[in-house]
């Protein structure tokens, strides 16, 4: 793995880095410092940074060239699926909508709240039961979505996870978890090493103050 810089590294060995490099330096989509509440409701996680996927998926090529990366890796892999189970959140749409027209294969979406939870429904497409899915997000800051959540949501659908895809992984426990779980099937570009606290006891409450919404980097993670 290649470091890019604070607390990024590259962990995909075939993404050109002068490419991960031009998204990192163009859309500035790291903010490494700060004290963010992520999900942005009484019970979130306080994370000291954070990677916004919005300002990425605004630029047209960025978008083909982590649909291409992704679409050789699940080549490489021979991962076969059915459809590719994602949150609706609209800046992960642009992206998954791209991976799923590079594949030929439907994207389905799970409801998902302007907080940055997930709600209780599909609100576009169809999983069928015993059909196989490919659960993608944008960013796992913490490794719930695609290690625990995204697949719950299948299986209470009748379907099977088979692999797991984000453009960035942070470090969270959760996030090794699903590591050791997939291995080669769980796909990062970039890793963020960002810090994961309970409210109870961040350690940034007592130096910075109150958290920082998430939201508030990008209005309601809405492009």
């Amino acid at each position: 793995m290649e470091s890019l810089g604070e607390r990024l590294t590259a962990t995909s060995a075939r993404f050109p880095r002068e490419r991960l490099e031009t998204i990192l330096r163009t859309a500035k989509p790291f903010h490494p410092e700060g004290h963010y509440l992520y999900p942005a409701d009484e019970r979130g996680n306080h994370l000291q940074g954070y990677f916004l996927l919005d300002p990425v998926v605004e630029e047209p090529r960025f978008v083909e060239w982590i649909q291409e990366d992704l679409a050789s890796w699940i080549d490489r892999e021979r991962l076969e699926f059915d459809v590719l189970f994602a949150p609706a959140q609209p800046a992960v749409k642009i992206l998954a909508d791209a991976v799923a027209r590079a594949v030929g294969k439907p994207a389905v979406y799970w409801e998902y709240l302007p907080s940055g939870r997930f709600g209780d429904r599909l609100v576009e497409g169809r999983l069928q039961r015993g059909q196989q899915a490919l659960v993608f997000n944008g960013v796992s800051h913490t490794g719930r979505c695609v290690g625990q959540r995204l697949p719950e949501f299948v299986e209470r659908l009748g379907g099977t996870r088979v692999g797991a895809a984000v453009f960035v992984k942070g470090t969270a426990p959760k996030v090794a978890e699903t590591e050791a779980a997939l291995g080669d099937r769980f796909y990062s570009a970039l890793r963020a090493e960002i810090p994961v606290f309970a409210a109870a006891g961040c350690p940034l409450c007592r130096t910075e103050g109150a958290p920082v919404p998430w939201t508030a980097l990008r209005g309601n993670g809405t492009p």
